[in-house]
């Protein structure tokens, strides 16, 4: 029985649906969930190269700018699952989105995760990959794609 889930989530309009749907989809009624995003630790090195440069934005600047953004994300998230029992909220730094996914699944001892496809095609999918494929191989917990 899956109690606990995680969601990872971003600001696309995919997980956005998925959100939507969710409960259509799923019986969330009683579930604890986890909503999960996951931040990169330092910032675009366009912005970093130099201290000098006018764009400069420091690993203080940048985390908290992360944490603003995670925070609004959950907010209006949280606020479309009104059936769920508890909705918390995970933020992760790892450079690593599937590490990142991982990590906030083991430290809250989800019993699954609940993704939104994001697929890529082209020259996207070499270089950014697919993600919910990733973390499905990469997993030990069930993974339901939406």
């Amino acid at each position: 029985m899956m109690n606990t889930l995680l969601i990872p989530i971003d600001d696309s309009i995919l997980v956005k649906n998925m959100i939507k749907k969710l409960p259509q989809i799923l019986d969330i009624s009683g579930k604890t969930i986890f909503l999960a995003h996951v931040s990169d630790p330092l910032p675009p090195t366009i912005y970093s190269e130099s201290a000098l440069s006018e764009f400069y934005i420091s690993e203080k600047s940048h985390r908290e700018s992360c944490e603003e953004f995670a925070k609004k994300l959950f907010e209006s998230y949280k606020k479309m699952l009104p059936q769920a029992s508890s909705v918390s909220s995970v933020h992760v730094f790892d450079a690593d989105i599937t590490e990142g996914i991982l990590k906030a699944a083991k430290k809250n001892k989800i019993d699954g995760i609940v993704m939104a496809s994001h697929r890529y095609t082209g020259i996207n999918n070499v270089l950014l990959g697919d993600k919910v494929h990733k973390v499905i191989v990469s997993s030990k917990y069930p993974v339901l794609v939406v």
